[in-house]
């Protein structure tokens, strides 16, 4: 057998990177195992595009000095996640936050940094933020003169939420009350109108550009455009040509959920597993049953691993739940 391993995180407990050595461990003795860590825009898009790593010194969402890092492509183009530098784990979750004073400006200096550096091409990875500043924060650290050079920004995105409904979608969980949510729609809509007066693109509407609080849109309006991330990074690892050639497809999360099928890496797998005929195997820590309603479209299996294994044992023996839930697979 051919199998192919294409996993998310599960968040908190088992990296993507773990899952692939923990399905190599187990399926190796039935056939070739070949693993990526893949991205949907989000936290591990540097790894999944095995960029090196170039250290920088930026501002956090409340403006504090922190070390982050951008990387560099075999190819010369440049990956920024904007999790390093503007993202909700830097602090420490919605608790840690000021959803008002939040800024993306982090972000913008590293993506001015890959520009000064040489960088043509800049993909941005707009996942995992504490922002809602529709990407002004970020404009401000460009500068005027760095935004409007001939470098091509692409924001790779997991949502197709639209500029103005960022605040709502999102703002709740990065710690924003019901009145702070109004007041940052409308704050957003005054930077749409404020984009569309400097570079004449207004990103309201735009399939995607609520992304990372509106980061997303400004790219657009500055000229640049949005993409959803997995096909992005499909597209650079060639997986659909993979995915072809292969008898199996593997993939798996920490919960999947309706989300799940909306630009996150599982469905993304699916519907590429798909577009090619093949069979699909979800490995699970737990499943929603609208989820598995979902998965009805599909070829596709699931094991959940707390039905299989238990609360206390999916959550705290995660890589040992996988090994032993994989160990059967050549009978799917």
């Amino acid at each position: 057998m051919k199998l192919l391993v294409l996993p998310d995180k599960f968040r908190g407990t088992l990296s993507s990177s773990q899952f692939i050595e923990a399905a190599t461990d187990s399926l190796s003795s039935i056939g070739q195992v070949t693993g990526h860590v893949v991205s949907d825009g989000g936290e591990g898009l540097i790894e999944a595009l095995a960029g090196t790593q170039v250290r920088v010194s930026v501002r956090d969402p409340l403006m504090r000095s922190i070390d982050a890092y951008y990387a560099v492509l075999s190819n010369g183009d440049a990956v920024v996640e904007m999790s390093r530098a503007s993202g909700l784990e830097l602090l420490g979750g919605p608790k840690g936050n000021d959803p008002i004073a939040a800024t993306t400006y982090g972000t913008g200096q590293l993506i001015r940094a890959a520009i000064e550096a040489g960088a043509q091409r800049v993909i941005v990875g707009c996942g995992g933020s504490a922002t809602t500043d529709g990407g002004i924060g970020a404009l401000e650290a460009l500068g005027p003169r760095t935004s409007s050079q001939r470098v091509s920004i692409i924001a790779a995105v997991d949502v197709r939420t639209t500029y103005l409904d960022a605040a709502g979608a999102f703002s709740p969980q990065k710690g924003a009350t019901p009145a702070q949510v109004a007041y940052l729609k409308r704050r957003l809509a005054g930077s749409a109108n404020l984009l569309e007066q400097r570079y004449g693109r207004n990103p309201i509407g735009v399939v995607g550009s609520g992304a990372a609080g509106g980061l997303a849109g400004m790219i657009y309006s500055i000229g640049g455009s949005i993409v959803p991330g997995f096909d992005l990074v499909a597209d650079y690892l060639n997986l659909e040509e993979q995915a072809s050639k292969t008898d199996l497809m593997i993939t798996g999360e920490g919960t999947l959920d309706v989300e799940s099928f909306n630009g996150k890496v599982v469905g993304s797998v699916l519907a590429l597993a798909a577009s090619v005929g093949k069979k699909t195997l979800v490995v699970c820590g737990r499943v929603d049953k609208r989820a598995r309603d979902l998965l009805n479209e599909y070829d596709a299996d699931v094991i959940e691993l707390v039905e299989e294994f238990g609360e206390d044992r999916a959550i705290s023996e995660t890589g040992a739940c996988v090994r032993e839930a994989l160990s059967n697979v050549g009978h799917v």
